[in-house]
Order: C-alpha cells, then sequence, then structure tokens
C-alpha cells in the first residue's frame, strides 16, 4: 500500500502549479504572509471529537541544525473561540495551494475543495484546561501533511491529551512556514536509500519535538514528560514504532496501518514497551513478527482503507483508499479504540478493549 500511494503522489505531482505560480498569488492576496490572518470559513465534514473537553491549538516552528519544521498542538481547552482554520496557512491563496496539493498527493484532487476554508474542531490560541497532561507525538503518512490527521488529534485533546502532530519539510507535500514562504516537499519514491533518508529526517524531527515539549507555547508547561507516546499513520507508524525502540522517553507507540520496519531499512525494534497496530489493510502484519507477546496489541477493522484513520475519508477520498466502512463510523471506531488503548497506559485504566463489530483484536 505504501508503494502504491509513493507511485500515486509521483503521477500527480506532475499535475500541480509551480511553486513560483503560487507564490506570486500568495503575494498579490496577502504581502509576506505573515501578516494575513488565517481563513476558517465553515464547518469541516471531518466528524468533531466526542471528548468532555474543548479543543486548542496552536501552530509554531522549531529548527535545529539549520531544519525547520512546523508542527501542531492540539490540547484541552479552558474556552472555545474563533476556529483556527483546517489548513494550517494563513490567507485564501497559501491554503488553497497547500490543500490543492495535499490532496493531488493523496490520489484525491476533490478533497481539496472540502479543505479550503474550512474550520478545525479547535480554538485557536485558548487556554490550556489540565496539567500533567499525557503527550502524544504524531507523524502522518508518507508524502501526506499534518492536518490530515486533525480529528484524531482533536479527539485525543478532548480526552485530556495533548498531541503534537508534524509535518516534516520537504516530504509534505507542502508547509507554510512563520515568514509566509511555502516549502513544497519532493514527491516520495519507494528507492531503499530515500527511504532510509526518510526514516531518518523522520525520527529526527519526532526527537526535536521530545526536545522541545516543555519549551512549546501555551501548552509546554502543561506536559507530563513521564507520559509520552508516538503514534504514526503508514510511514509514520514505523517511525513511531522504530523511536519506541531506541528512544527511553517514549513509553508506548501506536502504528496505523504502518510496517515496524522496512525491508533494506531498519528492522523491526526489540522492545518489551506496549504497541499498538491498528491493522486497515493486513499488508504490514508479517512485519510485526518480533511483537508477539502481552505488550504488544493487534487489532483490525475489514473494510477499512489504508486512509479509514485519517480525516482524507470525510474530505472526499474514494474507495480505493477508504474501503467500505463509512468515514463518520470509521472514524469513531479509531478515534475510540486508540484513545482506550492510550488510556489502560497512562491513566490506569482496567476496562476491556474497546469492541465494535468491525474491529477483531488478534489473540
Amino acid at each position: 500500500m505504501i508503494a502504491r500511494v509513493i507511485a500515486s503522489i509521483a503521477a500527480a505531482s506532475v499535475l500541480l502549479c509551480t511553486g513560483a505560480r503560487w507564490a506570486l498569488a500568495d503575494e498579490l492576496s496577502c504581502g509576506t504572509g505573515s501578516s494575513c490572518r488565517a481563513v476558517a470559513l465553515h464547518p469541516s465534514p471531518v466528524a468533531a471529537p466526542a471528548g468532555a473537553h474543548v479543543v486548542g491549538r496552536i501552530d509554531t516552528a522549531l529548527t535545529d541544525h539549520g531544519r525547520t519544521i512546523m508542527v501542531s498542538a492540539w490540547y484541552p481547552a479552558a474556552e472555545s473561540g474563533e476556529p483556527a482554520p483546517y489548513v494550517p496557512a494563513t490567507g485564501p491563496a497559501a491554503q488553497a495551494q497547500i490543500a490543492a496539493r495535499a490532496a493531488e498527493w493523496m490520489h484525491a484532487p476533490a478533497a481539496a475543495a472540502a479543505m479550503i476554508g474550512a474550520q478545525a474542531a479547535a480554538t485557536e490560541g485558548a487556554p490550556v484546561d489540565g496539567d500533567r497532561l499525557p503527550i502524544v507525538v504524531v507523524s502522518p503518512g508518507m508524502g501526506t501533511p499534518r492536518f490530515i490527521l486533525s480529528g484524531l488529534a482533536a479527539e485525543l485533546a478532548s480526552r485530556g491529551y495533548a498531541v503534537v502532530a508534524i509535518d516534516h519539510t520537504s516530504e509534505s507535500p507542502a508547509v507554510e512556514l512563520p515568514d509566509g514562504r511555502i516549502i513544497l516537499g519532493t514527491a516520495p519514491n519507494p528507492d531503499t536509500e530515500y527511504m532510509r533518508d526518510q526514516l531518518a529526517a523522520r525520527t529526527a524531527d519526532m526527537r526535536l519535538v521530545l526536545d522541545r515539549l516543555v519549551g512549546l507555547p501555551i501548552v509546554g508547561p502543561h506536559i507530563d514528560l513521564d507520559q509520552v507516546a508516538t503514534l504514526g499513520h503508514s510511514y509514520g507508524g514505523t517511525a513511531a514504532v522504530q523511536l519506541l525502540g531506541s528512544d527511553p522517553r517514549v513509553r508506548a507507540a501506536v502504528s496505523i496501518d504502518g510496517p515496524a520496519g522496512w525491508a533494506g531499512v531498519a528492522d523491526a525494534p526489540t522492545t518489551d514497551l506496549p504497541a499498538l497496530l491498528f491493522d486497515l489493510t493486513g499488508e504490514w502484519t508479517a512485519s510485526w513478527g518480533p511483537f508477539r507477546d502481552e505488550r504488544f496489541d493487534h487489532v483490525a477493522m475489514p473494510g477499512g482503507g489504508h486512509y479509514s484513520a485519517s480525516d482524507l475519508c470525510a474530505l472526499g477520498g474514494g474507495a480505493d483508499l477508504c474501503g467500505t466502512v463509512p468515514p463518520d463510523r470509521a472514524a469513531a471506531i479509531s478515534r475510540s479504540a486508540i484513545v482506550a488503548w492510550l488510556d489502560r497506559l497512562f491513566r490506569g485504566g482496567h476496562e476491556p478493549r474497546y469492541s465494535a463489530p468491525e474491529l477483531h483484536w488478534q489473540p
């Protein structure tokens, strides 16, 4: 599935407008970009979070050794107010560029129209509600933007978690920096050297987030550094579990339809820490062979598609990407299962694993 998605991204990338043309449009409408207001005009079709808390979001840049990444921090908020834009960008042209490129790379071009001008289920810059929040560091799938996991991030925040989602610069389709520049990614390919480089870049980005957690604006002082999980979709899931095996700050990992290792790149790590594979396509089960003790959980959702736990299905992804489970139902199941699994680890929950007719927990 990852290889097929990479091939789709490579084919779609040649259809997009050049960065120079888009940059000109953004300059004409917004000047430098940093002085523009974000655009959030209408509700998103992505299902709203179901937790007890309203949600806040703050977008910020992290820089280390000349590399800058953009992240979105989601958290339980003390009050609601003006919603953040679904696409984290300033000005309509920037949103249009990023949404169009992301939708093309994900092989669902019609989804761009639902993204542009949509509101996130979060208040921009709201004060935090709570302290010592468990933290989940999120890596999206290969060639996908951080905002495509907004629904899951908002759900976790509504349940009392802090979540930091990363745009992996140069691999993400397009991302806006604080100075208004839009950095366009290079279309991924399944070459072993490329996959090795991107895994190294992804894990380095996640470590940078871990290094800077307490300094994050608004939410940083409220994070519990003893309760850290990584979560990723597709190749982001690979990065999440690889970091679990190598960074002692990480206490658990969730992989959404991703392999534990990649042939010629990295073997599945050896660890006795808890990991969850939320399996949507069955393509990567064999790569999880070393994870077979009581600390490993494997749940499958037959009928799901590779993007079923993301927002793409609600935004207009087709059955080839989203399977046959209706988008809102797939979102509710995946979110509930992941939150319940994390709650058992970080909050001492003793409830049975989340169950639904569509889910099959492996023994």
